[in-house]
């Protein structure tokens, strides 16, 4: 009978520590296949246990800030929506609104709770996994894992090796007694692997219809001419009024000048200094706050006129 597995991914670790997967290969373009991931593990362990293996679910843990003054969370979203959708991942993400916590971090800490109190409530639910299979490096899940085991399952972990001295996975993570039935498997070991190989194709752009060769393999594609035309165009600063070529995309918009003014004020006051000019605060229901440092002969300015959601991400 085959194992079955069940995959935890610490989205941030996997994040940060693919610079060793980087280093290994020693190339610049190098990008993971997130597709892949699931089997790679699969045969790793099978090959490890000496018995098939069955990947129930690949869980993803990760954060996205929202309302969050002068970043755009599109392409981030983006890339979520591909992991659940075209990797078939079961997403798991945390929003961070700045507007509630604008000191907040977007860190593992948000990801290690879910990642573990998931965990544990699958080792409870009957015939749910055999395997618990944990791609991270934090020192936090030991604990989880002991307490997995506890509850009659085994546990594999997935890591990586120190690069350029500095440690991916955590030291006490990686010798916790107690915690694994398996040898870890190293993601730098096996980085040729885990290497996202595109190959170019001649494809039609849905907006123009021009023909065009690209290594984009997703459902949608727009030649290079049209993404330029749709990423920039000139919108006017709720803030001061001036008007700015930009790619931002959401319902409200602040220019540079305004958002390195406030970036400014926000410095000055975690300093404890008070600003040389007035600073005055931009508040509209359901958007985003901006306080933004004006000149002595500036307006108070106006607040934006419609609610937003600022909930974004990348490409």
């Amino acid at each position: 009978m085959a194992i079955r597995a069940m995959i935890f991914i610490d989205g941030c670790w996997l994040y940060k520590g693919r610079q060793a997967l980087f280093d290994k290969l020693g190339e610049k373009g190098f990008e993971i296949d997130y597709k892949r991931i699931p089997d790679i593990i699969a045969q790793s362990l099978a090959e490890i246990s000496g018995q098939e293996v069955d990947i129930v679910r690949t869980c993803y843990y990760g954060t996205i800030p929202a309302n969050k003054v002068g970043y755009n969370p599109v392409k981030q979203k983006v890339f979520y929506d591909f992991l659940g959708e075209s990797c078939g991942y079961e997403m798991d993400i945390t929003e961070i609104d700045f507007r509630k916590e604008p000191s907040a971090l977007p860190d593992s800490k948000w990801v290690n709770a879910n990642l573990a109190s998931e965990m544990t409530y699958f080792a409870t639910v009957p015939g749910a996994y055999d395997v618990a299979v944990l791609v991270g490096g934090d020192a936090d899940y030991v604990p989880v894992l002991r307490r997995v085991r506890r509850l009659g399952k085994r546990v594999q972990l997935v890591a990586m090796n120190p690069v350029r001295g500095h440690a991916i996975s955590h030291k006490m993570l990686l010798t916790a007694s107690g915690c694994f039935d398996f040898p870890h498997m190293f993601m730098d070991e096996h980085a040729a692997e885990f290497r996202l190989r595109r190959e170019t194709q001649r494809r039609v752009c849905m907006n123009c219809g021009k023909e065009e060769e690209t290594t984009w393999g997703g459902e949608e594609f727009y030649c290079a001419d049209c993404r330029a035309k749709r990423a920039r165009r000139v919108r006017v600063c709720d803030n001061c009024g001036k008007e700015e070529e930009t790619t931002w995309d959401k319902d409200f918009f602040y220019c540079s000048e305004c958002r390195a003014r406030y970036r400014a004020a926000e410095a000055a006051k975690a300093k404890g200094a008070a600003p040389s000019v007035t600073t005055a605060t931009i508040e509209g229901e359901g958007t985003p706050t901006l306080k933004a440092t004006l000149g002595p002969t500036a307006s108070v300015p106006r607040a934006p006129r419609r609610a937003v959601d600022a909930t974004s991400t990348e490409d």
